[in-house]
């Protein structure tokens, strides 16, 4: 495991970072979820991001399971996040019911920390955002409650830069921890349209932006859904079909599998390694649900891409020789 260091939290962070989106989803998978995390964290693992509607809103029930029974709480950093726009059981997305508001941060905050058990989060983040609601309100509350003690650091998921940027220079101005976490969805795709309302994906601009920055991007997504290990055709759902099917993202994924060939791995470790080989150190957020998926990840850790395999990877150079050389 490879390990960051995110300002605020003492520990350092592993550049993996488990997510529990599918904790809770379809049959009765507990045991299966409970081997996952226990693996995760045999492999040096030690963050694992959840929220108040995660797996319908059983996410974080589980995992409060899990950390009951393995008494561990206290050597893992635990992320949580406030104001997701309602999800029903069927895992619809309601964004008639925006929840980005002050006191909904406060109301999430109290009802995670419940159903988690835990007594404090390491990290809490805004998992959307509204240009709506000034930036000063929003920081003055995480600032409250990090004050309070019941978050150790705080940070945003789905922002676009210019809001990122004005809490950054609220939170200076004010003198206060500030960010310590961005989070939107950062991989090698070039999205079309976002999959859920309210998602923001960045591009390599965006991205770059963190280079010398006290801000650290975790990145959900960062293997595009899938896409680049090449499982979806014309009977793709079509929330994906929106989102990558495009001839830019179709000759991405040809140049992950050229330099596959290259590393003997598959083409979705290429597209992982590139967002875990920029300068800025990332970190990535996974959803493994099997061993398989799991010993790919991780895998990826070892793969050290060259700058010019990354400009061949993102368009910016058309040499597979010169890349694969």
């Amino acid at each position: 495991m490879e390990y960051i260091k995110v300002k605020g939290i003492e520990q350092p962070i592993s550049r993996m970072i488990m997510g529990t989106a599918w904790f809770g989803i379809g049959a009765d998978v507990r045991e299966e979820i409970f081997k996952m995390l226990d693996l995760y964290v045999e492999v040096g693992g030690n963050v694992i991001d959840t929220g108040r509607f995660y797996g319908a809103g059983r996410a974080e029930l589980i995992l409060k399971e899990w950390l009951d029974s393995r008494d561990n709480r206290e050597q893992l950093i635990i992320m949580d996040k406030a104001c997701h726009p309602i999800i029903t059981e069927d895992g619809a997305h309601h964004p008639e019911y925006w929840r980005v508001k002050p006191d909904l941060i406060t109301d999430d905050l109290h009802s995670s920390l419940l159903r988690t058990g835990c007594d404090h989060f390491d990290l809490y983040l805004m998992h959307r955002d509204d240009p709506d609601v000034p930036v000063e309100l929003i920081m003055d509350r995480l600032e409250a409650h990090r004050k309070e003690g019941l978050i150790t650091a705080y940070g945003v998921s789905n922002w676009e830069l210019s809001r990122v940027e004005d809490a950054v220079n609220y939170c200076n101005k004010k003198g206060y921890q500030g960010l310590s976490v961005n989070n939107p969805s950062y991989s090698l795709a070039t999205v079309k349209k976002t999959r859920w309302p309210g998602c923001v994906y960045a591009d390599d601009a965006y991205a770059q932006w963190h280079n010398g920055k006290d801000v650290t991007l975790f990145s959900w997504a960062a293997q595009a859904h899938g896409f680049f290990a090449d499982i979806y055709d014309e009977n793709a759902p079509q929330d994906i079909k929106d989102a990558f099917f495009s001839d830019e993202n179709f000759e991405k994924l040809r140049r992950c599998q050229v330099l596959a060939k290259k590393y003997q791995v598959d083409s979705i470790n290429i597209a992982l390694a590139y967002v875990l080989c920029q300068p800025f150190k990332p970190a990535a957020i996974i959803g493994s649900r099997s061993r398989k998926e799991f010993d790919s990840c991780i895998q990826t850790l070892d793969l050290k891409l060259t700058d010019k395999e990354l400009a061949y990877l993102s368009l910016q150079a058309d040499s597979a020789e010169e890349a694969a050389s």
